[in-house]
């Protein structure tokens, strides 16, 4: 079992706190291209925890169970993903030399500061000189020790992004909503009416916000992990 970092976004970690959201799709990179070479067919990748290229079809064999865990770089089942959030953390602001107006060299260190997250909402703006303020860090520059949510990694697999269920597309963290007629630009432009608003529709808005309008066009495959969280406060490294 390894511990390794995740990033979430401010939306998906109260999705998280909440207990709405126990999947993640994450883009394989470099994407798997289509079989050119032999009579195999379907789609390949370069892998390089198997140091060789992996037919993607391998992974849907009930005989290579396991397979995804060993092959996805982000983490393997029964890993644990510490969670990178925006969060605020205390600190005041050093002496300046009299010929000096920089108020940047503030003091920041110990794990024992106390700490925010901006999914909590919280607003904290004082720049007064000598005194304590909250700094606004970004997800990628929060170290292990500020980390509060834990999460175990319980399955892996691989997929094709819109052939997401109604029923996964919840478990990412996504709500239909009732009564609420939705269609994409390009639906209304080929004359699809409107439609309900459902939890993949919800999950499509949500990754073409992260990954550019027509990323869901492209129809990547993806790495599917799925996950239970363990601790909302922290715990040792």
């Amino acid at each position: 079992m390894k511990q390794r970092p995740i990033i979430f976004n401010t939306e998906m970690v109260r999705a998280i706190l909440d207990g709405r959201k126990t999947q993640t799709r994450r883009p394989i990179n470099p994407q798997p291209n289509p079989d050119t070479e032999t009579s195999k067919g379907g789609y390949w990748f370069p892998c390089a925890a198997f140091q060789s290229m992996v037919h993607v079809e391998d992974f849907k064999n009930p005989l290579c169970r396991g397979m995804a865990s060993d092959a996805c770089p982000i983490c393997s089942v029964g890993d644990q993903l510490w969670v990178r959030e925006t969060w605020y953390q205390k600190g005041h602001y050093c002496m300046p030399m009299w010929d000096s107006t920089e108020y940047e060299d503030a003091f920041w260190s110990g794990t024992n500061q106390a700490k925010y997250f901006a999914s909590d909402r919280i607003e904290k703006v004082s720049h007064k000189f000598g005194e304590y303020f909250w700094r606004k860090r970004p997800s990628i520059h929060m170290p292990r020790w500020a980390a509060r949510i834990i999460l175990e990694v319980t399955d892996i697999r691989v997929e094709r992004l819109n052939d997401i269920s109604e029923q996964d597309a919840i478990k990412e963290g996504c709500n239909a909503i009732e009564g609420c007629k939705w269609h994409t630009f390009e639906e209304a432009d080929r004359g699809i009416p409107m439609h309900d608003h459902t939890a993949k529709d919800a999950f499509w808005a949500k990754w073409e916000s992260i990954y550019g309008y027509q990323s869901w066009q492209s129809n990547p495959w993806v790495w599917v992990i799925e996950f239970k969280v363990i601790s909302t406060t922290g715990g040792a490294a």
